[in-house]
């Protein structure tokens, strides 16, 4: 059992819910090889800056220490999706001119295990999207897709068109809808139906959606994300890919 005044004194240290900092401690099992949840919880303790002497005996404290990756991040900072294999090393950051280290640090994990999640998220439901919507005709783009969509997504096109230089995102209009587009697409009252048989509660997608949203939009303006934010990125990532595979699509 994880002691129960480090584990206030964590929670209250990182503001998180008791199930954020589960999520957080599977993450660290999951990279960082064998270990238990307790152990877990103590690893993201001391590497938050936590004297986990305070409250451990010394011989935990020592198991603590040598479970510690070597490395310029904290996992509780950013979990990744993957596990990283045995042995291996992340690249350090470089320094940039009037970054701080940390922030330098951070920018570098989250193009590491953060932004990979996010574009096959954003790129899987777009896919969702062009297989259900292009079996109902080759028009289906100004019969099924919203008006507003369809002027945003034209006024995006055109844009792109001042510097022909550039190369094109794609050669459909899908192509240059953004995250809260897919949203509005697949959410419209008449597509509903084509959709509810991968994604069984529309509810729950629209909040997710939502809430990954704001999210997406600060990694894209290079604002660092909270831990909260990270974490709904990747939980949705899974979720979504658990969708996909009940529905047997590949």
């Amino acid at each position: 059992m994880v002691n129960r005044k480090l584990r206030q004194d964590l929670l209250a240290l990182l503001r998180v819910t008791p199930q954020a900092l589960s999520y957080r401690a599977k993450r660290v099992k999951e990279r960082y090889g064998p270990m238990t949840t307790e152990e877990a919880v103590y690893v993201i303790a001391h590497l938050e800056g936590l004297d986990v002497s305070k409250y451990l005996p010394l011989a935990a404290v020592d198991r603590v220490r040598a479970l510690v990756p070597r490395g310029p991040t904290s996992p509780s900072v950013a979990p990744t999706a993957h596990p990283a294999k045995r042995g291996q090393k992340r690249v350090p950051a470089k320094a940039y001119p009037l970054l701080s280290t940390s922030l330098t640090a951070r920018a570098h994990v989250l193009g590491h295990d953060v932004f990979p999640q996010l574009f096959q998220l954003e790129n899987s439901i777009r896919a969702i999207v062009h297989r259900k919507l292009s079996g109902t005709g080759n028009d289906w783009w100004t019969k099924r897709v919203p008006s507003e969509v369809q002027r945003a997504v034209q006024r995006t096109m055109d844009r792109e068109k001042r510097y022909p230089y550039r190369d094109p995102r794609g050669n459909h209009p899908l192509y240059y809808s953004n995250f809260d587009d897919l949203k509005k697409i697949i959410l419209h009252p008449p597509n509903q139906s084509d959709f509810r048989p991968v994604i069984l509660d529309l509810d729950w997608f629209r909040v997710k959606m939502e809430e990954v949203y704001m999210a997406r939009n600060n990694l894209a303006h290079c604002v660092p994300l909270s831990q909260d934010d990270v974490s709904r990125i990747l939980l949705f990532h899974r979720d979504w890919a658990r969708l996909i595979d009940a529905a047997g699509l590949k």
